[in-house]
């Protein structure tokens, strides 16, 4: 009896302690202060997150293309080859090794899985559905690495164009990622390509304070608009300098020769993105909107 006594005492113990343990969590669960992002093996913001990042950007674009155009995801280049069509002029193909064939094999196996076979026009709702894939796809690609250039722009486009975009979210949404991934490219001193990040979200800043002037009452004014493109400047200074250190240690040289072209296509770009907005902003300093007539 003793002994059934003990056990019933050490499970009301046990009881009464997670009682107790659970009613001093429940505040801590529901204190948004406490409320990390969830970062499982910190892959998010890391090397390892970069190289996924930029292996996304494949399914993105074949879920944006059908979802803008076909309706589903296609492979357009050699669709209608089969498994050993590869080689098939050539005099060897007969005598192709057993390896190369099953990766042949595995090849179509992989394009009719996503390849339209359906002759009907896709749905509405279908090409939302897979514009939506794009989206979210987009959206843990730049929480992978907020300073990819690409994933960072398209995810932009996304936000501020209603017509792709399949969440309403619009200007605020996209004024927030702008400054966020300003704060994070230009705290990275290791490599230019995060300073370009960051300038392109700061040119994409001005682009949405200009468009706030069609607004009756703009938020933003000329004195502001002035701010964004010193801060453009000092992205585009902090490129040319963090390149500068990149010549010199021949870093360069172990990027393609494609990377390193479409840097210097990016700069080009931003620059002249540059220019058209300080030609704007003195344009609204020259002709400010007239102001309402008082009733």
């Amino acid at each position: 009896m003793s002994r059934l006594t003990s056990i019933t005492s050490s499970i009301a113990l046990i009881g009464a302690g997670m009682l107790a343990w659970g009613a001093s969590a429940l505040p801590l669960i529901n204190n948004p202060e406490l409320a990390a992002p969830v970062n499982p093996l910190g892959i998010k913001r890391s090397p390892y997150g970069e190289v996924i990042a930029m292996a996304l950007q494949g399914p993105i674009d074949k879920y944006f293309d059908a979802g803008m155009a076909n309706g589903s995801p296609s492979h357009q280049e050699g669709k209608q080859r089969g498994p050993d069509s590869t080689n098939e002029t050539s005099p060897t193909s007969s005598t192709r090794s057993l390896s190369a064939r099953f990766e042949a094999l595995l090849t179509s196996l992989n394009q009719a899985a996503e390849t339209r076979t359906n002759p009907k026009t896709a749905s509405p709702a279908l090409k939302r559905h897979l514009r939506r894939q794009a989206e979210d796809k987009l959206r843990f690609a730049n929480q992978l690495d907020p300073a990819h250039y690409a994933n960072y722009n398209s995810l932009h486009f996304f936000l501020t164009e209603p017509a792709v975009g399949t969440r309403p979210e619009l200007t605020p949404s996209a004024a927030k990622l702008a400054a966020d991934t300003i704060e994070y490219c230009l705290k990275q001193d290791h490599d230019p390509r995060p300073a370009l990040t960051a300038a392109a979200a700061a040119t994409n800043i001005l682009q949405l304070m200009f468009d706030d002037q069609r607004n009756p009452t703009p938020k933003y004014n000329t004195g502001q608009m002035h701010q964004y493109l010193d801060l453009l400047d000092h992205c585009i200074a902090r490129y040319n300098m963090i390149a500068r250190e990149w010549e010199q240690s021949k870093h360069w040289d172990l990027l393609s020769s494609q990377r390193i072209a479409e840097c210097e296509e990016r700069l080009i770009f931003i620059e002249k993105i540059r220019d058209i907005a300080a030609a704007t902003i003195l344009r609204l300093e020259h002709n400010p909107r007239p102001s309402k007539a008082s009733n």
